[in-house]
């Protein structure tokens, strides 16, 4: 059977209807996460601290609609973590087409696979935030105090998520780049000094601040994911094999 290729129009057509779901997506979880935001600021402020005596950040506001702009933002911000799924699988559908009829197989691992590993990196950086809090605030001494603003915590609390999120999609990368032949497990561990280097960049970039301590929580999980991702490579090659 011949594949007949799409016009421009209906490209067009799919992805606006692809956007639309997104968007849904979206504003059904602002509506979900908008009523739990002053919790979910709580718990940004008052961090899960599994190590040493627990953590308050004191927070104020320095503009009069701070709060309620931090509060609509905490909620669009959890809304499209809620609706990630959704995201994944309208993306992996407007792709789909494209793809051979092997290939649309991955797509219940794709959507899960990345979906809990950006989970699972914002998770470590809530339980890592702690350490990096108590370490960044370390140097407020003498007529040095700590009030933070709100808008700039909340902030600096998402970027951190995020980045962990980003991060951990390496072995997604991997697998996918592994499946198209572009990379191999003696690849990856043949420049492992070089990517040691790479991460260090790459952590510097993501980290809302250049500190050591955020540039070490978030270096030593990307090790760990590229080691994870030399043996999932090496199983994606005895499969094929």
């Amino acid at each position: 059977m011949v594949d007949t290729p799409m016009p421009l129009t209906a490209h067009l057509a799919e992805l606006r209807q692809r956007l639309i779901w997104c968007v849904l997506a979206l504003t059904a979880g602002f509506v979900v996460c908008y009523g739990f935001s002053d919790k979910i600021v709580a718990t940004l402020q008052s961090p899960l601290t599994l190590v040493g005596p627990p953590i308050k950040v004191d927070l104020q506001i320095i503009a009069p609609a701070e709060a309620f702009i931090t509060y609509i933002k905490v909620g669009l911000i959890a809304g499209l973590f809620l609706g990630l799924p959704v995201m994944l699988y309208q993306l992996w559908k407007f792709i789909a087409p494209g793809l051979l009829e092997h290939e649309k197989k991955y797509t219940v691992p794709f959507i899960l696979g990345s979906s809990v590993l950006f989970y699972s990196g914002g998770v470590l950086s809530y339980l890592v935030l702690p350490f990096i809090m108590n370490f960044l605030l370390s140097f407020a001494q003498g007529d040095i105090k700590a009030h933070l603003s709100v808008g700039y915590y909340v902030t600096f609390c998402v970027r951190l998520m995020i980045a962990f999120g980003l991060v951990f999609q390496l072995p997604m990368v991997v697998i996918f780049f592994t499946q198209l032949g572009l990379v191999s497990s003696r690849l990856l561990a043949y420049y492992f000094r070089h990517a040691v280097v790479l991460m260090v960049i790459v952590a510097a970039m993501l980290t809302p601040t250049t500190d050591p301590l955020s540039l070490l929580f978030m270096v030593l999980p990307m090790l760990l994911l590229y080691g994870v991702s030399i043996l999932l490579a090496k199983g994606i090659e005895r499969r094929q094999a």
